[in-house]
């Protein structure tokens, strides 16, 4: 029988970071729209999954993760992008969020 990883597909990362005492994020993987277009949907952490604020959709979960820390990153004090050599690293970089599929854009395919 194969191992479990090539049947299953994960839906859900809890994303943490090594400036942060529990998790910052959490992304999900999603089929939307008519074509079931995939997007990964990045969220705040909180405990009450009611509490917890869009951060954006991506198309893929490094992506995702890539824009959540450069976000949490830039929440940081300077200190905590300092190098061994006395420098500071810049934020991991942020890019475009993906759209998500809209009504209209589905009835323009038709």
């Amino acid at each position: 029988m194969p191992g479990l990883s090539h049947v299953t597909t994960p839906v859900e990362w809890v994303v943490t970071h090594s400036a942060a005492t529990g998790p910052i994020a959490v992304v999900r993987r999603l089929r939307l729209g008519p074509d079931r277009e995939l997007y990964f949907r990045a969220v705040t952490w909180h405990e009450d999954p009611a509490r917890r604020e869009l951060v954006g959709y991506w198309g893929s979960v490094e992506e995702a993760v890539q824009n959540v820390y450069g976000l949490y990153e830039r929440s940081l004090p300077p200190q905590f992008l300092m190098t061994g050599g006395g420098e500071a690293r810049q934020p991991a970089a942020l890019t475009k969020p993906k759209a998500p599929p809209t009504r209209q854009m589905a009835s323009a395919g038709r």
